[in-house]
């Protein structure tokens, strides 16, 4: 099969065109670089695949081409991700960046337009999550109030000799104070 019978008809959002031409920014790694006193070589740190972002030169043409036009430009004016039927790359979720629109009076019943996409992906992350440790602490320290709460209310010392006692009264501080390294 010939290239020109493997491509798909072109739309957004199912807004018809016509391409004459595209490009793409489909692959690469988003790198930053890092730089550092005395050394020589960066240190390149890949944060992940690029984005992919797409230019396509469309045109509408036609006795009707403004009424095209107009639903092209309503396709790329609404919010969202959509989707964009590319000749050449097929199916793709994306977002519209961008459209510029040319028409001149010496060429009747076409518009042209520049469109710019990037792919829509997920918002995914970051995602919240629970910080158990800090959960574990927050219950320890209840615990403990929970405990010196109830040992002050039912402890009596009254009947016991006077060690007891003040060493009794000691036991929260002793609990409380920070350790000691060895």
């Amino acid at each position: 099969m010939r290239w020109r019978e493997q491509l798909r008809p072109a739309g957004f959002r199912g807004a018809a065109f016509e391409v004459a031409a595209h490009s793409a920014d489909a692959a690469g790694r988003r790198v930053q670089v890092h730089e550092y006193p005395g050394r020589d070589r960066p240190y390149p740190e890949d944060l992940g695949r690029k984005t992919a972002e797409f230019t396509v030169e469309a045109y509408v043409v036609g006795p009707d081409y403004m009424a095209a036009r107009d639903r092209l430009i309503a396709a790329c004016t609404a919010a969202g991700p959509g989707l964009l039927e590319h000749p050449y790359l097929g199916r793709l979720n994306v977002v519209c960046t961008g459209c510029r629109l040319i028409e001149r009076a010496d060429e009747g019943g076409i518009a042209r337009l520049t469109l710019s996409f990037v792919e829509a992906g997920e918002n995914r992350f970051p995602s919240a999550t629970n910080d158990a440790a800090a959960a574990v602490d927050r219950h320890a320290d209840a615990a403990l109030r929970a405990t010196e709460t109830r040992f002050a209310e039912t402890f009596d010392a009254t009947r016991l000799p006077g060690f007891v006692a003040s060493t009794a009264t000691e036991i929260p501080a002793l609990i409380h104070a920070p350790a000691r390294p060895s």
